[in-house]
């Protein structure tokens, strides 16, 4: 069998670039996170400027991820939602949309590294995955989809603020339930990761953080809200662990997950319950 060729070089790694894609399924019982790409729409948006299907692997990055052709290829970011077509010894330089914090670089034919638990997706949080990218490394590329390439390019997206959230399966142990979250704007904390991220401190009773203090750790789903006893939400992003020890009020909607994961620190974001 033959391994498909070396066809991009990393020249400059940037910040927070891994190979994602949409992630590992049916472990977390065994306690793997399912990572995968923190925004899905993004990722699934540059995959499709390049004609591949949206499980093909791409290069998530936070910023400053400079690459090199050594082929031929046919690239997309997310940022510009454009297409690109580079000859070998072309260079294109991969960074967050201005308004967000996450860009993709999808290539025709995907990244093509061995998968791990049927993923090519890097966890940052067990290690499960390829290894971390670094400056030199030379990745290889899947056969051509034989797919057309799309006409219409993709705009860039207009990032909400308002963010549609589910009642949690901890709500009833908040004396105004799921409206402690929903009647107040948050402003998104410095410490943002693919783990999740932490909204400024609220007003939330005292009855909650007692009741936390005794609770066993239970079962998380990416988007869920956990409250912790000093009252800072935290949204579970792709990269959460798989069980946690604070109650979850709410559930963030699987589509607008993308709004947090995009939110920069100070951002205004609000809740809507659905």
């Amino acid at each position: 069998m033959s391994h498909p060729a070396v066809a991009l070089r990393v020249v400059e790694v940037g910040w927070s670039t891994t190979i994602q894609d949409r992630g590992r399924v049916s472990f977390a019982s065994l306690g793997v996170p399912g990572a995968g790409a923190v925004d899905r729409v993004a990722h699934d948006l540059a995959n499709r400027l390049v004609g591949n299907a949206v499980e093909a692997a791409t290069l998530e990055t936070n910023r400053g991820l400079l690459i090199e052709a050594l082929q031929p290829l046919i690239l997309a970011t997310s940022a510009d939602g454009c297409r690109h077509t580079l000859r070998v010894g072309d260079r294109l330089r991969v960074d967050a949309p201005a308004d967000g914090m996450w860009g993709y670089l999808a290539v025709r034919g995907g990244i093509d590294v061995e998968p791990v638990l049927g993923s090519r997706c890097h966890d940052t949080l067990s290690g499960v995955g390829p290894p971390p990218l670094m400056a030199g490394v030379g990745l290889p590329v899947g056969e051509d989809p034989r797919t057309d390439l799309p006409i219409d390019l993709v705009p860039h997206r207009s990032i909400d603020s308002v963010v549609r959230i589910w009642r949690g399966p901890r709500a009833d142990w908040f004396i105004r339930g799921v409206s402690a979250l929903t009647d107040r704007a948050w402003i998104v904390q410095s410490d943002v990761s693919r783990v999740g991220i932490r909204l400024s401190p609220g007003s939330f009773d005292r009855v909650a953080a007692v009741m936390s203090a005794t609770m066993p750790s239970e079962g998380l789903v990416e988007g869920a809200i956990q409250i912790t006893p000093s009252g800072e939400p935290i949204v579970m992003l792709a990269n959460h662990p798989t069980t946690g020890g604070y109650p979850v009020i709410g559930v963030v909607d699987p589509y607008d997950l993308a709004i947090v994961a995009q939110a920069r620190p100070g951002t205004a974001l609000s809740f809507r319950s659905v």
